[in-house]
C-alpha cells in the first residue's frame, strides 16, 4: 500500500468522526436543550411571581392591608401576577 492511500484512510475516518460529533452535538441532544429552557423559563416566571408577591407584602407592612389595596400600584401588581401565574398553570 502506498502511503498517501494509508494517509487519506485516516483522514477519511477522522472527518467522518468528526461529522458524527457535530451532528451528535447539534441536532441529537435538541430534547435536552428544550427541556432546559422550560425548566429555565419556568423559573423565571416563579421568581418574577415571588418579587411581585413580596412587593406587594412590602406595601401593605408600610400602608396597611386596606389602604395598601387601594392603590393603583398594588393593582397593577396583582395583575402581574395573575398574568404570570396563569402562565405557569398553562405549562
Amino acid at each position: 500500500m502506498k502511503m498517501s492511500v494509508v494517509i487519506s484512510s485516516i483522514v477519511g475516518v477522522f472527518a467522518i468522526l468528526g461529522g458524527l460529533y457535530t451532528f451528535d452535538a447539534t441536532y441529537a441532544r435538541d430534547d435536552e436543550v428544550c427541556q432546559i429552557e422550560q425548566r429555565l423559563s419556568r423559573k423565571i416566571l416563579s421568581d418574577d411571581a415571588r418579587d411581585i408577591q413580596r412587593r406587594q407584602w412590602d406595601m401593605q407592612r408600610h400602608y396597611g392591608e386596606e389602604k395598601a389595596k387601594t392603590l393603583q400600584e398594588w393593582k397593577e401588581l396583582e395583575s402581574q401576577r395573575q398574568m404570570i401565574m396563569e402562565e405557569l398553570r398553562r405549562k
